[in-house]
């Protein structure tokens, strides 16, 4: 039988426990990014905190939190009250998901190697695809020969998805809602208390604001402030 490790931070007690990455085996996990999917985090040495969140960071974390019994949030996830608990007020929380909106992406040239081998899987899983779709279940690794994105090749894990809905078109920017689906993608409804955010094309991650809106604006995959967290889910 295998034995279920155990990580040394300070979870919270609910149903689903939520925990930012702070504690003794903070610094660890930290660690276990290669170095540029740490660009934009840093760790606190006086809090034992991870400080700063971007995807690149949440989708490599995720298969580090499942040797733990843990994962890092999808979209789902981010309509948790348990996560909006963390985040409200505070914090910026990213999911382990993108969105692709175009094949290419003029805003951020950086995202074109990526947004290459993302349709082209896309494809390969569905046939023809049509924009916007969100994908989850991949990683990154060191492409010390990139020079013109992030150093990254964009790889897909066994579990690699795609879904496609218009609602993450980037047309419905500014509406409002209240609920989201078993996707964590949002019923649109005029009198909703949540601000949905989104570019028209390009890449960008999935973020969960303090101010309990879902964005999916931003262009920069390792854009980071002091605001962001990663958080595991056990």
């Amino acid at each position: 039988m295998t034995e279920t490790k155990t990580l040394d931070i300070v979870w919270q007690s609910q149903e689903r426990v939520p925990r930012l990455i702070s504690g003794n085996d903070a610094l660890m996990i930290y660690n276990s990014l290669p170095e540029q999917a740490r660009v934009g985090l840093r760790y606190d040495n006086a809090t034992k905190t991870m400080v700063g969140s971007t995807p690149i960071a949440v989708a490599n974390l995720d298969s580090v939190a499942q040797r733990y019994g843990a994962r890092t949030p999808n979209l789902r996830d981010l309509s948790r009250p348990e996560i909006m608990r963390i985040a409200r007020g505070k914090h910026y929380i990213d999911a382990r998901n993108l969105v692709a909106r175009s094949r290419q992406d003029s805003d951020w040239s950086k995202n074109n190697p990526f947004l290459k081998t993302i349709y082209e899987l896309a494809e390969e899983k569905l046939g023809r695809i049509k924009e916007p779709f969100m994908i989850e279940g991949f990683s990154f690794v060191p492409n010390l020969g990139d020079k013109k994105s992030y150093r990254l090749t964009f790889v897909a894990e066994p579990d690699f998805n795609v879904v496609q809905d218009e609602r993450l078109d980037g047309e419905h920017n500014g509406k409002m809602f209240s609920e989201v689906d078993e996707l964590g993608i949002p019923k649109f409804y005029s009198k909703g208390n949540r601000t949905w955010f989104a570019r028209k094309t390009g890449l960008s991650g999935l973020c969960l604001g303090g101010d309990m809106g879902i964005g999916s604006g931003g262009d920069d995959l390792v854009g980071s402030d002091g605001n962001g967290r990663v958080v595991f889910l056990k």
